[in-house]
């Protein structure tokens, strides 16, 4: 196979690939190649694996023996994958981002599904410590750098799965989200970040941050893709008749002017399409203290969780996360109560809102993807933190920005099971952002 022909396999969606292995353009064999050549010759400027499968190969060799004799799985038989390093996979070592690694005697549940329809794990990708943040400055593993930005994070917890998906390493990869580590990092990458409604995927054999709050989650390159990997069905949606709102309290928070911009955009394409929506509030929530609640239940549990590791092996956490986990050992049990008191009162709230409107937009983030030498904003799970307080699914789709400005994203909420519904939206509203671009490139060419 030429470097070209490699290349370009790489860079195809899931759907695509798909597609290509049923009416064999491209064998499993060829496809797990091409993805293994882009890591071998490009990761070691990004640093999104800890580890490769050094059985992928062979996997995709069996997967091709499946397809030749008509016993293929499903039709992910033969793709490659991504998944993070608190997921467990057997015969590839778990570090949880940590200075430590386990070797699982078990696949993880939803690794285990994966399995089952022919999915190859290609690696294992890198992760900010312990999940416990939004950078991937890994002090560990090292830095992941984003493949779109320049020097820049690609956020996190899910880092080197957003940035695995975005550099062409993998077709999809697989993240944790629990206060927004799949859709920060999505919308850092420009790619598509989805959180199924909590609970939609077994969290066996993933390392815990927050039982309260954790959900599995895709990364992939369309809205489409999340759709196969998590089998729903994406229906055709009349955006003129759903109803659509803004949230305010997120609209009006203080954004970078690039967010600001692309949103603005965003809803003059709504309107010129005649797609109707409404700005909402949500009355009294403020998403900076409601952020810090939910991180206070993050504290607290994740030091109860990992207490033990903490006792026996002190060495495999770094100074930062040995304080954010002894904070958390020295919440009260009622300051820890009334906190997710105060979380059950943002998901009646939000829930509410989803008696009047079907669908909530707004910014995924408020800013764009920033260089490792700037200081850390506190803000960036602030609009994502609320469909992990719900339970709610929730997506984050690339918005148009000028040419070589960082990506934006787009968030998207659901009420709790509306996972197919979210994703039909989500798709007609990329499309209807695809056509737009596509229009204002003709226009440019013209």
């Amino acid at each position: 196979m030429s470097d070209k022909k490699s290349t370009e396999i790489s860079c195809l969606d899931l759907v695509e690939a798909s597609n290509g292995l049923a009416s064999c353009e491209f064998s499993s064999h060829e496809l797990v190649k091409a993805c293994l050549n882009q890591i071998e010759l490009h990761d070691i400027h990004i640093n999104a694996f800890t580890h490769i499968n050094v059985k992928a190969l062979a996997e995709a060799k069996k997967s091709d023996l499946r397809r030749r004799s008509g016993t293929t799985l499903s039709k992910l038989d033969g793709i490659p994958i991504a998944v993070k390093d608190n997921i467990d996979v057997m015969d590839l070592p778990t570090t949880n981002g940590l200075n430590m690694k386990w070797c699982p005697e078990k696949d993880a549940d939803i690794i285990r599904n994966l399995k089952s329809k022919g999915i190859i794990i290609l690696g294992k990708a890198n992760m900010h410590e312990a999940a416990l943040g939004a950078t991937t400055d890994n002090p560990h593993h090292g830095k992941t750098f984003n493949p779109k930005v320049k020097d820049g994070t690609p956020g996190g917890s899910s880092g080197g799965s957003g940035a695995a998906v975005g550099a062409d390493f993998c077709i999809a990869a697989l993240g944790t989200d629990t206060m927004g580590s799949v859709r920060v990092p999505a919308a850092y990458c420009g790619i598509v970040g989805f959180k199924p409604t909590t609970g939609f995927w077994s969290t066996g054999g993933v390392m815990p941050l927050s039982t309260t709050l954790d959900a599995i989650g895709p990364m992939t390159k369309t809205v489409e893709d999340a759709a196969l990997l998590c089998e729903q069905q994406i229906s055709p949606i009349n955006l003129k008749s759903e109803p659509l709102a803004v949230l305010g309290n997120f609209e009006d928070a203080a954004c970078e002017q690039i967010i600001v911009n692309s949103f603005s955009e965003f809803k003059n394409v709504l309107r010129e399409a005649d797609i109707n929506f409404t700005k909402c509030n949500l009355e009294g929530y403020e998403p900076t203290p409601a952020r810090r609640a939910g991180l206070i239940v993050c504290e607290v549990e994740a030091y109860a969780l990992m207490e033990d590791i903490l006792r026996s092996k002190p060495s495999a956490f770094s100074s930062d996360l040995r304080k954010f986990l002894e904070f958390g050992s020295k919440i009260s049990g009622s300051k820890y109560f009334h906190t997710l008191q105060r979380i059950q009162s943002f998901k009646t709230q939000l829930l509410e809102l989803f008696n009047e409107f079907r669908f909530i937009l707004s910014p995924t983030t408020p800013q764009t993807a920033f260089p490792f030498n700037q200081n850390v904003p506190v803000d960036q799970a602030d609009f994502t933190a609320l469909a992990n307080f719900s339970g709610c699914p929730a997506i984050s789709i690339p918005l148009s920005v000028p040419e070589h400005s960082p990506p934006v994203g787009l968030q998207i909420i659901a009420a709790p099971g509306k996972d197919a519904e979210l994703l039909s939206v989500a798709a007609s509203l990329q499309e209807l952002i695809d056509e737009n671009n596509s229009g204002k490139r003709c226009q440019l060419q013209n």
